[in-house]
Formats: C-alpha cells, sequence, structure tokens
C-alpha cells in the first residue's frame, strides 16, 4: 500500500479543529478574562495555563448564572466556549456556544455584533455553512470585521471569489494575523503554495511579536505552516513548526498530527504511531490521528490494534456524520468498503461544498468503483484552481492511469 496522508482528512482538520471554526479569526473570538482591573501589557508571554480555558468558562457560567438577561455575559460565555473547543477539538463545545450565543442575541440584537459573529463560528465548526453564512451577513451589516468570518465560510463552501470579495471588505490592519491567515488559506487553494508559505511565516513573526496572544493561537500559525511544509515534502521544516508549535502549547493535537503526517511519510511507523496516539490522547475527536494511528499499527504487525482504530474512527464519523462525513468517505474508498454508500455520501456533500477537497472525494469513490469517466471529470473539477497538494496528484494519477 503506498501511504498518502489523507489531505481530505487534513482539510477537513484544518477546516474543522484549526482553521473551523475555520480558524483564521480568532482573535476576535477571544473571551474576555473577567478581571476587575484591566491586566498591564505584557513584556513577554506567559507560560501555558492549561486551567484558563476551564477558568475562563467557569467565570462566565457563573456571571451569566447571576445575571440571566445579561447579554454581555451570554456572549462573552460564547466565546469562552469556542476558546475552550479549540483547545480541546470537543464539538459539544461549539454547540454550547451556539446556545450562548443566541441567548445573547435574544436579549439583545442591537450594537451586538460580536455575539452573531461568535454564533457564524459555532454554526461553522458544526458544518453548518449556511447558517453560519447567514449570521455572518448579518453581523457584517453591522461591523465589517465579520466579513473574514464570511471569507472564512466562503472558503469552505469553495466559493473562492466570494471569499476574496469578503475579504476585502474588511482590508487588514497593520499586523494582521487574522487577515494573514485567510490569505494564506487562499493562496494555498488557489495552487500559490509559495506565497502561502510566505503568509504563514509572516502570521508566525506577528504571532511571535504579540505576547499577549493566546497561546493556543500562536501555535495555532506554527502548526498551519508545518502542515504546509509537510505537505510540500519539506519534513524536517515542517517538524520544526509544529515542535515550536508544542513548545507553545504543548497539549496541540493539531502539532502532534502534524508529526505524525511527517513519520508516515518517512515510513517511520513507530514515531508514526506514538505521535498519533498522543495526539488521539489530547484530542479523541480527531479522525485524522485515528487514522495515521490505525495504518501504524497495521504497518507494525498490530492488525488487531489497527482494526480496533478503525472501528474506532467508524464510530466517531458516524456519531457525528455531518462533521466527519469526508474522513468516512475517503476511509471507505481507501479501504474498498461499502462504496456505494461512499458514493452516495460524496455526492451529497458536494450538493452543499463545490470545494477542491469535494470534488477529489467523489472523483476517488468514483474511481474505485470503476466509473472512470466520471471520475476523470471530477478530477478535473478538483484540479481547477491549481491546488498544489500531493494527495490530490496521487488521486489524479491513479484515475490517469486507470
Amino acid at each position: 500500500m503506498i501511504s498518502i496522508p489523507c489531505l481530505t482528512g487534513r482539510a477537513a482538520l484544518i477546516g474543522l479543529l484549526t482553521a473551523s471554526s475555520a480558524g483564521a479569526a480568532w482573535l476576535d473570538d477571544t473571551p474576555k478574562s473577567g478581571t476587575i482591573a484591566p491586566a498591564a501589557a505584557a513584556t513577554e508571554r506567559a507560560p501555558y495555563d492549561r486551567d484558563l480555558a476551564r477558568k475562563t468558562v467557569t467565570f462566565w457560567e457563573a456571571s451569566a448564572g447571576r445575571d440571566p438577561l445579561g447579554f454581555l455575559q451570554w456572549r462573552e460565555l460564547s466565546a469562552a466556549y469556542l476558546a475552550r473547543q479549540r483547545e480541546t477539538g470537543d464539538i459539544a463545545e461549539a454547540v454550547k456556544a451556539e446556545d450562548a450565543a443566541r441567548r445573547s442575541l435574544k436579549i439583545s440584537e442591537k450594537r451586538n455584533a460580536q455575539a452573531r459573529i461568535r454564533l457564524g463560528r459555532s454554526l461553522l465548526t458544526q458544518h453548518r455553512f449556511p447558517e453560519a453564512l447567514e449570521a455572518a451577513t448579518k453581523a457584517a451589516a453591522l461591523d465589517p470585521a465579520a466579513n473574514r468570518l464570511i471569507a472564512d465560510v466562503q472558503i469552505e463552501l469553495g466559493n473562492l471569489e466570494a471569499a476574496e470579495k469578503a475579504l476585502a471588505a474588511d482590508p487588514p490592519r497593520g499586523d494582521d494575523l487574522n487577515y494573514l491567515a485567510i490569505r494564506a488559506r487562499l493562496d494555498e487553494t488557489g495552487g500559490r503554495r509559495e506565497a502561502a508559505l510566505r503568509r504563514w511565516k509572516e502570521s508566525c513573526e506577528v504571532a511571535d511579536e504579540r505576547p499577549d496572544m493566546p497561546a493556543e493561537t500562536v501555535a495555532w500559525a506554527y502548526t498551519m505552516l508545518g502542515h504546509t511544509l509537510i505537505d510540500s515534502g519539506r519534513l524536517e521544516e515542517g517538524e520544526r513548526a509544529c515542535r515550536k508549535a508544542l513548545e507553545v502549547f504543548p497539549v496541540d493535537y493539531r502539532a502532534m498530527t502534524g508529526m505524525a503526517e511527517a513519520a508516515v511519510w518517512r515510513k517511520d511507523w513507530k514515531s508514526a504511531a506514538e505521535w498519533s496516539k498522543k495526539a488521539v490522547d489530547a484530542c479523541p475527536q480527531n479522525p485524522e490521528a485515528i487514522r495515521l494511528l490505525a495504518e501504524s499499527l497495521t504497518e507494525l504487525g498490530d492488525t488487531k490494534g489497527g482494526e480496533a482504530q478503525n472501528e474506532r474512527l467508524a464510530s466517531l464519523c458516524r456519531s457525528f456524520p455531518r462533521i466527519y462525513d469526508r474522513h468516512w468517505i475517503m476511509f471507505l474508498a481507501d479501504q474498498g468498503r461499502d462504496l456505494d454508500e461512499a458514493l452516495a455520501l460524496a455526492k451529497k456533500d458536494l450538493e452543499l461544498r463545490q470545494d477542491v477537497f469535494g470534488y477529489d472525494t467523489l472523483a476517488w469513490v468514483l474511481y474505485k468503483k470503476g466509473l472512470l469517466p466520471e471520475a476523470e471529470k471530477a478530477m478535473a473539477r478538483a484540479l481547477a484552481h491549481g491546488t498544489q497538494a500531493a494527495p490530490l496528484y496521487y488521486h489524479a494519477g491513479m484515475i490517469a492511469k486507470a
């Protein structure tokens, strides 16, 4: 078997767990700390406090409990849930964030664009794209910054021109990590890999210069750089970026997954198993890490352990069908299992999201079913933007060869 780390899964990982809540505009989701006096400006980054997210949630939960009609309390509670979701990858936190944002908006819709933005991000994390776009559009009528969220949603939907338009509606402000991240995603999808790498490197520089920035956000920038480098075959550079992320944010399951991907490229199955297990332990709702762990264990001769992880993946994907559909489709296609189910799901997914990876997923399933003319057409759509990704080219090459 040729081991190609699953880019569709990786894109979903970035989209859901890093990008997604589409990851780029996290700064506008950072909850207020709840301290009475403003903290002094930081001159160096404080060590990561693994209990801070819980403390922040607890503070705002108590505050909302004391004043259930306070729209600000519910709004900040929504942000706190989103912050914890990014740290843990737990979708339940996004559901809580949605509920808190809706409570805030029910109390006050006027001058409450932040609550609507946080509603949109919680919906985006749950892959409820049309609802997220609606929330973002309403927020943008009150606050131009919400155009960044619109751009995030449009990228997920495959509407790159609409994403460009939304991004242009809110120009960058100085060293703007939010803008750089969205720009990098557009460059990468549009086949401008080197431009994307420059943006991610600049994002890391901006993050390093902001000691007040949450550790998880700084680590996210380095992880995105790391994944992009690893996908480019620049494994050592990518691993360095992921290790930097882990220095700042030791529980970063995304960086751990990047380290596992690099090990798989090298066929270093022992390291791949170790890193993917760490990633799964840090975030049980991490389908890409589960995939990598299953493959690594199987290659190491532990077929029983590998199959146990395959079953774990199946259980996770079926528990969150909308969110993890692409992971499940690619798993079925790669394994040659239940291809009729995989094809039906791929077509359903593409009805909503006409992006590069949606067409790639459909093409791969069609290829596995032997429907080669249809696979070739779908693959042409997947390659239309010039997206530079080894797994994409591998799928295209196998289809062309057939």
